[in-house]
């Protein structure tokens, strides 16, 4: 049985971290995993533009634009498509997890900065089986 391919849009403005996450989602057996990264917001939305993702992991605080500039850029430009988001932070705060609920981001779709490895494996694969 072939494995499902699903493309995942990584937009952190740290390298470091956009490898991280890119060799975390990499690493499992359930899924193809095709990963683009961008390091900010403008660059984040011609790449969604360009592949449409399945699964766009976002980070919070970037220095032009906040991921939360992107959701609004997204929403207001009908870009969403499929995607689900998940965004991650190190500034999981309750007010932060609020202002995603309200911008369409689902609480169960926010990861805290470390983030956990099976976490983040186990909801990339979660989000992916609800197509």
């Amino acid at each position: 049985m072939s494995k499902p391919t699903k493309k995942i849009l990584i937009i952190d403005d740290e390298a470091s971290i956009r490898e991280a996450v890119r060799l975390t989602v990499e690493e499992q057996d359930f899924l193809n995993i095709e990963v683009t990264e961008s390091a900010d917001v403008a660059s984040g939305i011609q790449q969604m533009k360009a592949i449409d993702p399945d699964i766009i992991i976002l980070d919070l605080h970037m220095p032009d634009k906040t991921g939360f500039d992107f959701m609004d850029i997204v929403q207001k430009n009908k870009l969403l498509g499929k995607a689900k988001v998940i965004m991650l932070t190190a500034d999981d705060t309750l007010g932060n997890l609020f202002k995603a609920e309200h911008k369409g981001i689902g609480a169960y779709h926010f990861l805290g900065k470390p983030f956990n490895i099976s976490e983040l494996q186990a909801l990339v694969l979660d989000l992916s089986l609800l197509d």
